[in-house]
């Protein structure tokens, strides 16, 4: 039983806990923790993913920038995007009234999706980080370590759903397909946006987050050899080994639960990618929002929106539409099958080449939800009536289907079964 200096005593580990040891989370290599110059990084030895990088300054140099952003949304709160102007009718909308006109057109999945993520998740994140650096700031490990590293955890899960700056390219994206048919410009919300979403990358890479957890809940390294068997938090990634114990159900430090893998992480992903696939057929057939202008209705398909923005020259507009809002959704859907048969089969051809792909159609998922912030930006600010109104279809609905379960997929898919289902090791 191993044993924790805490800031009120000694607390009790169900097993041996190692802060020095880092698992990789993409092909479950483990290895120890060394020191790192000043911005370096530390990548996996198999397959390189990033396992932690220094970062100087700590929670000195992240709280301002957390606390800016935090300014920043109670500006874009309270003042409008983008203001409209047709034939002498003016219409200016908030962040909220997109949602609101979505509500009113009966769209509530989208109206509810747009609000949780540029409004509920962006709010949540940057108020926990900021909670959790007031409590670091000192320098002192936390009054109630438990419950700061939940709230830590919390914000980290948040990360890829708190989605502004997605919404700053959709507002972009809307504000170039005014042109020509209103006068359209950015207001005092708008500019606010841009400045949160500068803040927000500014506060994530002052974030060391491993030195975080570690001044969160530390525990002194152990020079003893690794423990044969051991299983890593895919939270905070805190290593517990269990030679001679039972697998612990819950992080020490965290809370999170615990596996050895992602559980059913084949078969659940194989059905969000078949879902997703039935669905991209109607996203890209089905209108995803129709233009009325002067009575006549103009129902517009994404590419159709993407062959608009090329009429009017704006080609690295329709380009970046297109890859956003086509071919990504497209690359999601043939690389997480890919990664399905690829781990089923066994094989362990281009085993470094597809985890590193892994993370990068992870990484970009999210930009796809592009076409649906400028849909329900146009929503918001294009309802003059008989002149001209912006209203959204069906096909909407079903694109943002394929963008939320498709990240879902990439994110219950473990690429360390690639990896062990290719050295003949199963988990299920």
């Amino acid at each position: 039983m191993s044993m924790q200096q805490g800031k009120f005593g000694l607390r009790e580990h169900p097993g041996p806990v190692r802060d020095d040891l880092v698992a990789c989370p993409d092909c479950g290599r483990l290895h120890r923790v060394r020191e790192l110059p000043r911005g370096g990084r530390a990548v996996c030895t198999r397959c390189g993913a990033q396992l932690y990088r220094h970062v100087a300054g700590g929670p000195h140099h992240a709280l301002p920038m957390a606390l800016a952003a935090l300014l920043l949304l109670g500006l874009i709160a309270v003042n409008p995007l983008m203001a409209v102007h047709i034939q002498g009718n003016d219409r200016a909308g908030l962040v909220t009234t997109g949602i609101e006109a979505l509500a009113d057109q009966g769209m509530w999945p989208l109206s509810l999706l747009v609000g949780l993520l540029v409004l509920g998740a962006p709010v949540a994140r940057v108020v926990g980080v900021i909670a959790v650096l007031l409590r670091l700031h000192r320098g002192r490990p936390p009054e109630s370590p438990r419950s700061t590293a939940r709230l830590f955890a919390l914000t980290e899960s948040l990360r890829p759903w708190a989605m502004l700056d997605v919404f700053l390219l959709g507002l972009l994206v809307g504000y170039s397909k005014l042109y020509g048919f209103a006068n359209a410009e950015l207001l005092t919300g708008g500019l606010a946006l841009g400045g949160y979403v500068l803040a927000v990358s500014a506060m994530d890479q002052g974030l060391d987050r491993r030195a975080l957890w570690s001044a969160i809940d530390h525990v002194p390294a152990d020079p003893s050899p690794p423990p044969r068997r051991w299983v890593a938090c895919s939270v905070c990634q805190r290593v517990h080994g269990h030679d001679h114990e039972p697998l612990p159900h819950r992080c020490t430090r965290c809370g999170s639960r615990m596996h050895a893998r992602e559980p059913d992480s084949l078969g659940r992903t194989t059905a969000l990618v078949a879902t997703s696939a039935i669905l991209y057929v109607p996203a890209n057939l089905l209108p995803v929002m129709t233009v009325v202008n002067f009575g006549q209705g103009d129902p517009s398909t994404i590419l159709g929106g993407v062959g608009e923005l090329a009429g009017s020259g704006m080609w690295p507009l329709a380009l970046l539409v297109f890859v956003a809002s086509v071919a990504v959704p497209l690359l999601k859907l043939g690389g997480l099958a890919w990664f399905v048969v690829a781990a089923w089969r066994g094989s362990a051809a281009r085993l470094q080449g597809r985890t590193r792909f892994y993370r990068f159609i992870d990484a970009i998922g999210r930009w796809s939800n592009v076409d649906i912030f400028m849909i329900a930006i146009l929503t918001a600010l294009v309802q003059f009536g008989a002149v001209a109104s912006v209203r959204a279809d069906a096909g909407a609905i079903a694109f943002a289907a394929v963008v939320i379960l498709t990240m879902l997929a990439s994110h219950i898919f473990d690429p360390r079964v690639m990896w062990d289902r290719a050295d003949g090791v199963r988990h299920d």
